[in-house]
């Protein structure tokens, strides 16, 4: 992990195209802004983790039951 100290309005660039901007130092939080290209998803964390946490059910969803792989498998 890479921890760096930054001023409000200073930038961290990841890779080329990933640009990280602090915009506001609050008592118990920081605003940051994030500009990344159009095919680089960008999510809080726990939004992410919905997101990950609702693919994996879409998945299991769509396996059979033990009762029709059986009837598949004769």
């Amino acid at each position: 992990m890479l921890v760096v100290t930054r001023k409000i309005g200073e930038k961290v660039i990841i890779g080329n195209e990933i640009e990280i901007q602090l915009l506001h130092i609050g008592r118990n939080h920081i605003r940051i802004g994030i500009t990344a290209p159009k095919h680089i998803s960008v999510h809080r964390y726990e939004i992410y983790e919905a997101i990950k946490n609702e693919d994996e059910s879409a998945v299991i969803s769509q396996l059979p039951d033990k009762e029709t792989l059986e009837k598949l498998s004769k």
